[in-house]
């Protein structure tokens, strides 16, 4: 994600984080926006007008960190063809 896209983004009518998020994708690689948000904020930030706690923050998404699906089992034993 560049800057230029995030700011593309803010002029459009992005004064939200959240807005710009879903209109510029920022946030939605890898690190799920836990590298990019400050940046981000203080872009939308600087390019609104607004502060920083205006622009607010991502709202995170389920699951916000990889997890393997043994993990939302109780025990970890379901097999192939168990019904859960």
């Amino acid at each position: 994600m560049t800057a230029a896209a995030v700011r593309q983004s803010s002029d459009f009518g992005g004064s939200e984080a959240n807005m710009v998020k879903a209109l510029s994708r920022v946030g939605m690689g890898r690190c799920q926006g836990r590298y990019c948000q400050l940046a981000a904020v203080e872009l939308i930030a600087a390019q609104t007008g607004c502060t920083p706690g205006a622009v607010g923050r991502f709202r995170g998404q389920a699951p916000v960190r990889p997890a393997p699906v043994g993990a939302f089992l109780q025990d970890g034993s379901w097999r192939r063809g168990d019904h859960v």
